[in-house]
C-alpha cells in the first residue's frame, strides 16, 4: 500500500482526513504503482463551528477532501510532464468513491489536485467547471463508470506466466511493500514466472525473471496479466 504524508501543519486546513478519504488515496496510489500520496491542505473545522479555522467552500470540513501531490521515487511528479500518471490516479480515485475532483494550471498549479468527496464535480480555475482540463473530465468520467481497481487479480489465478502491462513499467522491489527498495523497472511486455504472492491482501507477486527456478524480487501484481496456456 502506498504511504500516505501529512505536509499541511501550519496550514488553515491543518486536520486530518477522513479514514475513507485516507483509504482511498492510499489504494489509488497503490494501483497505479505511486509511492506516496502528500497532503498539502486537509481537513478544517466544519462551517458554523464555534471558533472554527477555516477557508473557502465546505469540501475539506471535517476531513472531507485534500489537495495532494503524488510522490514517485522521492520526485513530485507534475500533470504536465506526467499526464498519464494522473489521468490513471483520477479514474481510480473515482472509481473508488471519490466525486469531487478538481485540477488546473491556474488553479493550484501543475503538481497539485483535489480529491474529496460531496456532489459529483470536476472544476479548474476560479472551482468553475467550465474550467475543468479535458483531461480531468475524462479520466473523472472513465472512473466513475467502472467498477473499483482490483489490488491483485492474479492471486485469483494462481502462479504460472505473465507479462507487465503498466504503460510506464513496474518496479521490482526486494520485499512485498512499497517501503522495499526497487533494482530495476521491468518494462511494459516483460514476460515473467509469478512464483507466488505474499502482503496483506496478496497484492504482491513474487517473480523470477529467467523461469530458471530463482527468484529475483516482488512486483505490484495489478500491473501483472497471466499468459495463456499457448503464449506461455
Amino acid at each position: 500500500m502506498a504511504k500516505l504524508i501529512y505536509n499541511n501543519a501550519g496550514k488553515i486546513r491543518d486536520k486530518p482526513l477522513q479514514p475513507k478519504l485516507e483509504q482511498l488515496l492510499k489504494e489509488a496510489a497503490a494501483a497505479v504503482g505511486v509511492d506516496a500520496v502528500s497532503v498539502t491542505s486537509g481537513g478544517q473545522d466544519r462551517k458554523g463551528a464555534p471558533n472554527a479555522r477555516r477557508t473557502g467552500s465546505t469540501r475539506h470540513d471535517d476531513g472531507a477532501a485534500a489537495d495532494i501531490q503524488l510522490l514517485d521515487g522521492g520526485e513530485v511528479l507534475d500533470f504536465d510532464a506526467q499526464r498519464k500518471r494522473f489521468e490513471a490516479f483520477v479514474t481510480a480515485a473515482a472509481s473508488l468513491g471519490a466525486t469531487g475532483l478538481g485540477a488546473g494550471v491556474d488553479y493550484m498549479g501543475t503538481k497539485t489536485i483535489h480529491v474529496g468527496f460531496g456532489s459529483r464535480l470536476v472544476w479548474g480555475a476560479g472551482g468553475r467547471a467550465v474550467n475543468a482540463p479535458a483531461w480531468l473530465r475524462a479520466a473523472a468520467a472513465k472512473g466513475w463508470g467502472q467498477p473499483p481497481p482490483v489490488a491483485a487479480p492474479l492471486a485469483r489465478a494462481g502462479v504460472g506466466r505473465a507479462v507487465v502491462i503498466a504503460r510506464n513499467g513496474v518496479k521490482l522491489r526486494g520485499g512485498p511493500g512499497l517501503g522495499f527498495d526497487h533494482s530495476t523497472v521491468l518494462k511494459s511486455g516483460t514476460e515473467l514466472t509469478i512464483r507466488g504472492f505474499d502482503g496483506p491482501t496478496e497484492e504482491w507477486a513474487l517473480v523470477d525473471l529467467d523461469d530458471d527456478g530463482q527468484l529475483d524480487g516482488f512486483v505490484f501484481a495489478a500491473f501483472l496479466s497471466p499468459l495463456a496456456a499457448e503464449e506461455a
